[in-house]
């Protein structure tokens, strides 16, 4: 499943998972030292005996699964899910079997990742600068070990995520992909980036989609999400898709087994 960073990648102007930002200049850090033993058992511990039972605590999300998962025995997936908000990693998490969730690695935005290094904002307003004195690198240490996160840039260079997505397949890894590439702000389900066609085209993996529900109406109605019943998670089947199938077709597809988890349709 391993992919080649040198690899050329069709890519329009605007990118493949978002929106065009400023130029991308940073040097990303793709680490490989979470999947080191010792930080295997660490993250396990963590998702097991704190983020589950606070996600339990505090969103008690009604998960909405097959009765029987299709999964291929130890088999590696790409997940993808809709993105609402900052929490929807260990959302997703707690709505899989243990055997999936203790064993991910998660794309996450480079530009985010390298301000948390680099001690800047990522949440401030466009064209201000603002700074961390302290948090932002113990932030980058934090995810990076305890949800095994790597950088997914937005406009350019991702040819060593996908090769870094690829590697952590090889380990036996999951690698959950918002492939809106942004959060929505009421929850609406965004058009899909080229890339996850592309990636799940290039890695050959079945694609495991799930959605998140309620969670749009709660951040537009401003309104609290303490155990409130509102949140879902749906789980579909897992997708195999055949080797001639195009990076569009696939995206399309992958859109619309989300869009219908959405509404409740799988």
């Amino acid at each position: 499943m391993g992919l080649s960073p040198t690899a050329p990648v069709p890519v329009d102007s605007a990118g493949i998972f978002a929106e065009p930002v400023e130029p991308e200049t940073e040097r990303h850090i793709y680490p490989r030292w979470p999947w080191l033993l010792p930080f295997q058992w660490l993250r396990v511990a963590f998702i097991e005996a704190v983020a589950q039972p606070l996600v339990w605590l505090l969103a008690n999300p009604r998960v909405v699964a097959p009765e029987k998962l299709n999964l291929a025995s130890g088999e590696p997936m790409l997940i993808i899910a809709n993105h609402v908000t900052t929490f929807d990693g260990p959302l997703v998490q707690y709505a899989l079997p243990g055997a999936v969730r203790r064993r991910i690695a998660v794309a996450m935005a480079g530009d985010m990742l390298a301000d948390y290094r680099h001690f800047r904002n990522p949440e401030r307003p466009a064209g201000r600068k603002s700074y961390f004195f302290l948090p932002g690198p113990l932030i980058y240490w934090l995810l990076t070990a305890l949800f095994n996160v790597f950088p997914l840039p937005r406009r350019r260079n991702f040819q060593q995520s996908f090769a870094h997505a690829g590697a952590a397949m090889d380990r036996g890894y999951n690698v959950l992909v918002f492939p809106e590439g942004t959060r929505s702000a009421e929850g609406t389900l965004a058009r899909f980036r080229g890339g996850i066609g592309l990636l799940a085209r290039q890695s050959g993996a079945q694609v495991l989609p799930v959605a998140l529900c309620g969670l749009g109406e709660l951040k537009a109605g401003n309104r609290r999400w303490f155990r409130s019943g509102s949140i879902e998670v749906h789980v579909g089947q897992p997708i195999r898709f055949a080797p001639e199938e195009s990076e569009a077709a696939i995206t399309a597809r992958l859109h619309a087994e989300v869009e219908n988890l959405l509404k409740g349709e799988n």
